[in-house]
């Protein structure tokens, strides 16, 4: 087991995001699968937790109940 963790909390926006390679659009990112897609985080000796937000938000349309779902899960994972 790692010493060390970092939650992911990813609620939407282009840096969660990736081309799909048959139609070319963006698409959000599988973080439930990061290992897979990104092999270089293996060589590091931390592991990953995930949380998404079920609907991807754009950062302008953050508001104090997201910022609250935020925190809450912050909180479970500490």
């Amino acid at each position: 087991m790692s010493a060390h963790s970092i939650l992911l909390i990813y609620t939407g926006g282009t840096i969660g995001m990736m081309q799909d390679a048959a139609t070319k659009q963006l698409v959000p990112l599988d973080f439930n699968h990061l290992s897979a897609q990104l092999p270089e985080l293996k060589q590091f000796d931390f592991t990953i937790d995930v949380v998404s937000f079920e609907k991807p938000l754009d950062s302008s349309n953050m508001n104090p109940d997201n910022w609250i779902k935020l925190a809450t899960i912050i909180q479970a994972n500490y």
